[in-house]
């Protein structure tokens, strides 16, 4: 019985040393997307024109498209992020609507709609 109480206390310090090496792992993933670890950049998405719309975004390091209903013009969301893709699009907006995506106060994208009223901005940051 007793050397059954030592394996299952073996066993569970193995599984909490595991679990404990893999939480790390992650934390300090989801530290270098924030640029801790590494580079990092201001990056502004906006999107200009009359009226309001409907408003898709995502910031560096994010998995998940944010979405922004109804939101009257101009828009913006600034965000300090790390390596990867950023983005921002609209749909059915009206003509004069332009999205641009800045990095550290430089332009680095700008779309106005296609004929169907969709228009989408995307930059990668990266060294």
């Amino acid at each position: 019985m007793q050397a059954n109480a030592m394996k299952s206390r073996t066993s569970r310090a193995y599984v909490k040393s595991a679990l404990l090496a893999g939480a790390s792992a992650v934390a300090a993933l989801s530290l270098t997307g924030c640029g801790l670890f590494g580079d990092s950049w201001d990056v502004k998405l906006e999107v200009t024109g009359t009226g309001s719309v409907n408003v898709d975004y995502n910031f560096s390091g994010e998995t998940v498209p944010k979405h922004d209903t109804g939101k009257q013009l101009p828009w913006t969301k600034t965000q300090n992020v790390g390596y990867g893709f950023n983005s921002v699009s609209v749909s059915d907006a009206a003509p004069g609507t332009v999205c641009r995506i800045y990095v550290d106060g430089k332009l680095k994208d700008e779309k106005k709609p296609d004929a169907k009223g969709n228009l989408s901005c995307n930059v990668n940051v990266q060294n």
